[in-house]
């Protein structure tokens, strides 16, 4: 039993932390989601330029703006019913 409640507690923190969200006052979980998902999204048409916005994001002194700007690089290598983005 102490096993079980062991392995949800851990389950539900690990789940906390993948998830992210937009306008929270962090960058931190949109950096992690972007690094979840970059390297197997490579075959994605925008992989270069969504490395090239994570850069321009880690470097902003802007909470707001990295917020952004990570949201696009998530953007382009998301797929929405399938397609990733082309533009």
């Amino acid at each position: 039993m102490k096993t079980l409640v062991t392995a949800i507690l851990v389950s539900i923190s690990t789940l906390a932390w993948a998830g992210h969200s937009q306008n929270n006052g962090t960058c931190d979980d949109d950096i992690t989601h972007w690094s979840n998902m970059i390297e197997k999204r490579s075959d994605a048409p925008l992989y270069a330029k969504s490395k090239e916005l994570h850069k321009v994001a880690i470097q902003s002194n802007s909470v707001w703006q990295c917020e952004n700007l990570m949201e696009e690089a998530l953007r382009m290598i998301r797929r929405t019913d399938g397609e990733y983005a082309t533009e």
